[in-house]
Order: structure tokens, then sequence, then C-alpha cells
């Protein structure tokens, strides 16, 4: 190294050592930082350890990266200074913490302040660790690594043994995020409980009448009575042939029968440890749909790598990993699909037992729900198709087809015995009348052609269920159709003819998922996404695209790990009675200043025409697909180090604005609360959480005992403010802070307190003044926060 050269990487060990300096500088500092003092000081003792950390950091960090260098020369064979060059790239990332002092000019809170510190740390972490990987990879291609030892290993296991493996993996994952989400409170809601009370009838009652089962509130055989006394669970289905006292499920009873082994055993539980024991009752099912695409995977590219990633991707996004966890017919349904699907198309010989357990699985589909008619009919069509062309003697077919004409047969019967009509609409509507018939019929036909393709576009794109925004792997599908479409117009037409009567029928009929996971819709035919996904990665040779795939795992990762500890942001309905466009998911990532459900595609059920982030989102999906088909086949050249470097420092940049520079509290929804003529207040209800219930003069209730985050916007300055808070039926530990500033902390004993205070700051933000109050409190009596709640008001005065 020699001359200009190592000038430059001195200089910016230097600035990186100084930049590192003054964010431990800034951590320390922070610990007694308070919304009335939070300045950066270098003067005295600070001065002192800012030199003598910046010192250290030198040393440090010069060393690291010339004995890195050294070995990384010796090692691979390349140039030191080319080595250290590399280093020195590396290590640039550091320089964002010069700026870390900035942070300070939009104070909130100490802790505020901090977790900004701590995700600064994280993103320059995450970018120094790429570059320097990203550096070594191409030297790194042609040696013994541990990946590919363990790929080695795995791969010279026998297929039986690998299924193994996975399998054990998958289901210890599944029930992991199982215990992770019941950790959380985490019960029943949406369809499940319904799906559960028809399997609490098929055990108890031996039948699907639940009449009964809803009188004697047999839903607390799954639901903790003690946490909730007050609930009652509406009637979801309808009256039979015999009159009132006879009350059939909407839910068709295939996954309940599923269950039933689970819930037996549930009954032996208590509490937290029967919700566990249901929540992962289906995840066998799971487990078994991703073993179903590694062996398709394999089957249709005979590349194990491809295989494995694509059941890694499959299984541990969403919405197969959610859709794990809870109790709905998704699964089951495409794990029988994808079954089907991969045994026709095989050209190998199958058994009479095989060819009758294919179709009896196909005849089950009626069972699941009335909806998957639109996938029956067409895997049966294409199952016949196939089979004609690779099976031999051709008669064998009808082995197939027994059970799914004897499931046919067997669901009209059982529709008119229920019902005393053929109608399979009476499931949802009961026995309808001629009159009523035409009725639906007109209200369908009159639903606007503008209400459908919102419907449809929903399942898609929209921020609160959209399966792209939450799993943006998925946007490859349609790249894997272009590769379909080129290679093979058969099953280009196959895949097709199966997937599309299904969205269509939902979004004609403008159905929309309620209270689950996102991307219910889609889940059944995420098998098919998978196999477009895969065609992708067999058949791109483009080096950006297959960048931009890498990227896209890692966010859908990252956001299935923040779905999973955050799970109210699973729940985001678009129902008609929903008319709020943010999903909770983006205004968690949004901050005080940038609110990102304003730039995000909406398709709730009103009018969407004149929302412009809907034709953006849909149009750049669209070129997204053009881009691809142009530049398919055009390998661009080695990624070079200064183009690598620019975009981590300018994905460091956009992220560092987006959730550190300004304060992670979300002003949003906001409900008014009116004191007189001339006092309002705003209270900002995202930050406080969604168990809390808010009424007319700022009346919180408190349903749950911890830490809430109350948040006011008022017109003018705040000269006095009365606080009361209590309960009068237990005793409570309490802490309150005014922003970061003590504000009390004691008991309240069965009592109403009241506070008095001069707020001593505020923050003016768009001609607002805001004021925070974080209100915590631990229950020390036995009273039930559900039934008896706490009470924290806020009242200004004059």
């Amino acid at each position: 190294m020699k001359g200009q050269s190592g000038l430059k990487v001195y200089a910016v060990i230097l600035l990186a050592s100084a930049g590192l300096s003054i964010f431990l500088n800034l951590i320390l500092q922070s610990r007694n930082y308070s919304i009335l003092s939070h300045g950066f000081r270098l003067s005295g003792l600070h001065l002192f350890l800012f030199f003598g950390f910046w010192a250290i950091f030198f040393c440090v960090l010069a060393a690291g990266v010339i004995i890195l260098a050294r070995i990384e020369a010796n090692a691979l064979g390349t140039d030191y200074a080319e080595r250290l060059t590399d280093g020195a790239r590396a290590a640039l990332p550091f320089l964002f913490f010069l700026l870390s002092p900035v942070l300070q000019a939009h104070y909130l809170t100490r802790s505020d302040f901090r977790t900004r510190l701590g995700l600064l740390g994280v993103f320059v972490a995450l970018a120094v660790l790429y570059l320097k990987i990203a550096g070594l990879l191409p030297l790194l291609k042609e040696r013994p690594l541990f990946v590919r030892t363990w790929t080695a290993w795995f791969q010279g296991l026998s297929l039986r043994k690998r299924l193994a493996v996975l399998f054990v993996a998958a289901f210890l994952v599944y029930n992991l995020c199982a215990f992770a989400l019941v950790s959380q409170d985490v019960t029943f809601s949406g369809d499940e409980p319904y799906y559960l009370l028809t399997t609490d009838s098929l055990l108890y009652d031996k039948d699907i009448n639940l009449a009964n089962n809803y009188a004697d509130r047999d839903y607390f055989h799954f639901y903790n009575q003690e946490n909730s006394p007050r609930l009652k669970l509406d009637i979801y289905g309808q009256q039979g042939k015999k009159g009132p006292d006879y009350i059939y499920p909407i839910n068709l009873p295939g996954i309940s029968v599923l269950m039933l082994p689970w819930y037996a055993v549930s009954q032996l539980l208590k509490g937290k440890w029967l919700t566990f024991a249901l929540k992962g009752s289906l995840s066998i099912w799971a487990v078994l749909l991703g073993l179903q695409i590694y062996l398709l995977a394999r089957d249709l590219w005979r590349k194990e790598n491809l295989a494995f990633k694509l059941w890694l991707l499959y299984s541990f996004s969403a919405p197969v990993l959610f859709y794990a966890v809870h109790l709905y017919p998704e699964i089951p349904i495409a794990l029988f699909s994808v079954y089907i699907f991969r045994k026709v198309r095989s050209p190998a010989p199958l058994s009479s037992l095989r060819l009758l357990f294919m179709g009896f699985l196909l005849g089950t589909f009626f069972w699941f729900g009335l909806k998957y008619n639109l996938i029956f009919w067409p895997l049966l069509l294409v199952s016949v198709y196939l089979l004609w062309k690779h099976q031999k003697p051709r008669a064998k077919i009808l082995l197939f087809l027994v059970f799914p004409i004897l499931g046919l047969v067997l669901f009209y019967s059982f529709v008119f015995s229920l019902y005393g009509t053929i109608s399979p609409f009476a499931v949802y509507e009961g026995a309808i009348t001629p009159e009523r018939a035409q009725a639906l019929k007109q209200a369908w036909l009159s639903l606007p052609l503008w209400s459908r393709t919102d419907t449809f576009f929903n399942y898609f794109l929209d921020q609160r269920d959209g399966l792209l925004l939450y799993s943006p792997l998925y946007v490859f599908m349609f790249l894997g159709l272009v590769e379909v479409f080129r290679r093979s117009k058969k099953d280009f037409v196959i895949l097709l003819f199966i997937a599309l009567p299904f969205i269509l029928n939902y979004a004609f009929f403008t159905h929309r998922q309620g209270h689950c996971p996102q991307g219910r819709v889609l889940t059944p035919l995420s098998w098919i996404g998978a196999i477009l996904i895969g065609y992708f990665l067999a058949f791109n040779r483009n080096r950006t695209f297959a960048a931009l795939f890498r990227g896209a795992c890692i966010v859908s990762l990252v956001i299935a790990g923040i779905l999973l500890f955050h799970p109210p942001f699973l729940y985001q309905s678009t129902t008609h009675e929903f008319t709020r466009r943010p999903g909770d998911l983006f205004v968690f990532l949004s901050n005080m200043h940038f609110f990102l459900p304003f730039y995000l595609p909406s398709f709730i059920k009103i009018r969407n025409l004149d929302y412009l982030p809907n034709y953006i989102w849909i149009g750049a999906v669209a070129l997204f697909i053009v881009l691809y088909i142009i530049f398919k086949g055009k390998q661009p050249g080695r990624s070079k180090p200064g183009l690598r470097l620019g975009l981590t420092l300018g994905l460091l940049a956009a992220a560092s604005m987006l959730w550190v520079v300004y304060p992670r509290t979300v002003l949003y929804p906001a409900q008014t609360f009116t004191y007189s003529t001339e006092q309002q207040l705003g209270l900002y209800l995202f930050p406080l959480g969604k168990d809390v219930v808010a009424k007319n003069q700022g009346e919180l209730y408190l349903h749950d005992d911890r830490t809430y985050k109350v948040v006011l916007g008022s017109k003018n300055k705040l000269e006095k403010v009365k606080i009361v808070f209590g309960s009068e039926a237990g005793e409570h530990e309490v802490k309150m802070t005014f922003f970061d500033l003590p504000l009390f902390e004691g008991r309240t004993s069965r009592e109403k307190k009241d506070l008095i205070i001069d707020p001593p700051a505020y923050v003016l933000f768009r001609q607002l003044y805001l004021y925070e109050i974080d209100f915590g409190f631990k229950k020390r009596s036995a009273e039930n926060l559900k039934v008896e709640p706490y009470l924290f008001q806020i009242i200004p005065l004059r």
C-alpha cells in the first residue's frame, strides 16, 4: 500500500473511528437525557472520553482492517492492497455515526431517542457486514465453506432422511411461532371459534347442530371464561329445515374433523397451554405442504438447491407461516391440491390404491367450504386430462373418479338433509325462497365493475391484507409466469385454468377477508405461486433480477418476524365496515414526520377511482414484468464495488430517514375530545394499542396492566392539566412520567386519584402543542381488568 491509496484508507478509518466515538459517547450521555436537557456535550470529562474512545476505536479498527487484509491476501492468494481497500470500503457506513447528534433535533423522550440510536447501530452494522461479505464472496466461490459442507451433507442423505430433516425443522418452527403468538395473549378470532365450536359439537354431541352449543356457551371449552366472562359468541349459522332448534354452521365441518383428535387432547389442558395445543393443531398439514413443494420442485427442475430454497422461502414467509398456526382450511386444501397435481403430472405409473387416495382427497374439497368448488372442478378436469395422457390402461382413471363423484353426491344429500334443498347456497343463506334467490341474484349482478376490479387488486396489493406487500417475494411469480409461457404453454394454461376461476369468482362477488392473517384468499393457491417462483429461479439469468429477488426474500422474512412479534398487525379486515386505509404494520413502520400508508395502495370497500397510489403501484408491477421480458436474456457485467457501495449507502440513508432521524411515535389516528367550546384535545390512538377504550372527555379504560403511551395534541398551550387515575376494584402499583420527567410513582388502592400539573414542556408539531404521558400500572389484586378496567383521564384546566 503506497501513496494516496494508503492515505485514503487511513482517512476512512480515522473518520469511522471518530463516528464510533461520537456514537458511544451519545449512548452514554443519553442515559441522563430528558425533554428539558438533551444536548450533546464535548467538554471536560466528555471531551476526554471522546478522544479516548476515538484513539481506541482507531487502533482497533485499523488493526482489524490490516490483519483481516493480510489474512485474506494470504489465504485467498489475492493482492494485499486490494483487500485493504475493500476493508476500508466496508467501514464507510460507520461515517453515518458522525451525524448521530443530529437525532437530538427531533427529541421526544429518552426511550425513543435511545431506540433510534439502537436502530442506527443495527443498520450500520448490517451495512458493514454486507459490504464485507459481498467483497469476499467472489473470492470464496471455489473455497470450501460451512454452507457447502452442510449442503453436501444434506444432499448426501437419502430422500427419506432429507424429508425427515425438513419435516422436523418445519414442525419445530411452526410450533415455536404458535408459542410466540400464544405467549402474547393471542387466542381465537375471525372464523376460528366457529370451526372450534363445530369440533366441540362433533366431540361431545356427535353432530353439527350448534343450537345447544351456542345456548350452553360451549365456546368456553376453548376460551378462558375467567378472562372474558362477558364474551358472547354471535351465531354464525343458518336454521335448518327442522326449525329454530337446529342451527348448522356456515363454515363446513371439514377442518373441524381434522382438528378433532387435537381438540380432544386439548380438553385435558387449561389456559394458554390449551390455546397452544389448538393453535398448532393444523401445523402438521403446513409441514406436509412444504414437503410437497420440495418434492414438486425436484421433479420439475432436478435441482436440489433450488428445491431446498423454494421449501425454505415458501414455508417460512406469509401466508403459509401464519396459516400454519391458525385454524383455517386453506392449508389443507393447498396440500391436497399440490399433491394431486404433482402425481397426475408425473409420467410414472400410479397404483390403483394411489388413484383412489388421490380421488378421496379431491372428494373432500366440498366439506371444507363451498368456495372450493372453484378449485375442485378445474383440478378434476386437469387431473383427468393428465391421467389420460400418462396412465395406461386409461380405464384406471375411473378409480380416481370414484370418490369425487361419491363426495359430490354425499355433499348434496347432506345439504338436502339439513335445509330441504339441494341448492348449495343454503349453507350461507339457509333455505332460500324463489323470491329471495331472485333478490340475491339481482344484488350480485348490480355490483359495479369498479367494485369487482378493486376486489381483485385487493388480494394482491391492499396495504391491509394484500399478499404482495406482506410477502414481496410473490411479486416474482409474475416473472415466473413469463418463463412458464416461454417454456411450456401447456403448463401455463393448466396453472391459470386452476387458479383463475377461484380468484375471479371471489372478485366477482366482491368477497373480502375478515379478521385473519393477510393473504387468506390466495393461500389455497399459494402452491401455484411457489411453482411460478421456482420457474423464475430455474431460468432467470439476469443478475439484477436475482439481486432484487434476494432483497424481496429478506424483506418478506423480516416482515414475517415483525408480524410474529406484533400479532395485532396480522388481523386487518377489508370488509365493508372497515373504511380506514392504513395497515397497522405500515403505520408502525412510519414516524412522526413521514406516514408510510399515504404512499401505499389501498382497495378497501369504498370508491377508489381517485386514489393515485393504486395506479402507481399497479403500473409499477406491470413495468417490472415488462422490464423482465426485455432484459431477461441480457446479463449485466460483474457487480462493481463502487456501485454496490453506493446502493448500500443509499439504502442506509433511506432507512435512517424513515426509522432513525424522526421520533418513532406515530400521530394516527386522532380522536378529538371536547371539554368546552374553547378547549379540545386530540388523542392519538395507535401508540396506545388496540385494547384501550376511549370515551367522551378523555376517559381511557385500560384492560391490561402494562405501560401506555398517551400522546396528546392541542391547538393552544396547556397551562394546567388534571390527571385522574385509579380503580375502585383493586390495588395497583403506578408509575407515570411526563415525556421522560418523573411525574408520579406510588399505589392506588380501590380509589381514584387526582393529580394537577403545570406541563413543564411541550413539542411543537405542525401548529400543534404535543404532550406525552407514559402511564404504567401493575395489578396487585385479583380483579379481572377485562371486567373492571383501570381508568386514566386527562382534563385540561384554565
